[in-house]
């Protein structure tokens, strides 16, 4: 069985570096002699995080690391729920971009953000609102009013859907 592995650094947003963080051989390493690498539940990856991370660097036991044996793919696993949530965010963003440029197309050649806002000029209820980026002058209404955030995000859901 093979005895290389590559570790990849996995940020706190999932993703992971594309080139290894660090490269080892268990055959490199005296626990090994006592290792059975044929058993099924051999767990290359709970190996390098319970013995060879402790002997390295105090700064690589903060780090997450996806471990994977060098004749397997090396290709990272995308998480389908991050690119789900980065598909939704980007849907929202142009959904009320487009409202905020027919409503309030004045303000263009301003630096502006979009939120969900509450506020006085929302007469205290929920708005989706455009307002100056650095600022957060507030701009104009890109919806109507509601009393719960959570019924303006279901508005906004359902707007796009």
């Amino acid at each position: 069985m093979e005895t290389k592995y590559n570790a990849y650094r996995v940020y706190s947003t999932g993703r992971r570096v594309k080139n290894p963080t660090i490269v080892f051989d268990l055959k490199d390493y005296e626990f090994f002699d006592g290792l059975d690498t044929n058993s099924d539940d051999f767990d290359g990856e709970k190996i390098f995080l319970d013995k060879i991370v402790p002997t390295l660097d105090k700064k690589f036991s903060r780090y997450k690391f996806e471990v994977i044996r060098k004749d397997l793919s090396q290709e990272p696993k995308i998480d389908k729920s991050i690119e789900e949530e980065k598909k939704k965010q980007k849907q929202k963003t142009l959904f009320l971009g487009n409202i905020a440029a027919r409503k309030l197309s004045n303000f263009a050649s301003e630096r502006s953000t979009i939120s969900l806002d509450y506020r006085p000029e929302t007469e205290w209820k929920w708005q989706w609102c455009l307002s100056q980026a650095c600022t957060n002058k507030f701009f104009g209404h890109l919806s109507s009013s509601f009393d719960t955030r959570t019924e303006a995000e279901e508005w906004l859901e359902n707007s796009i859907n």
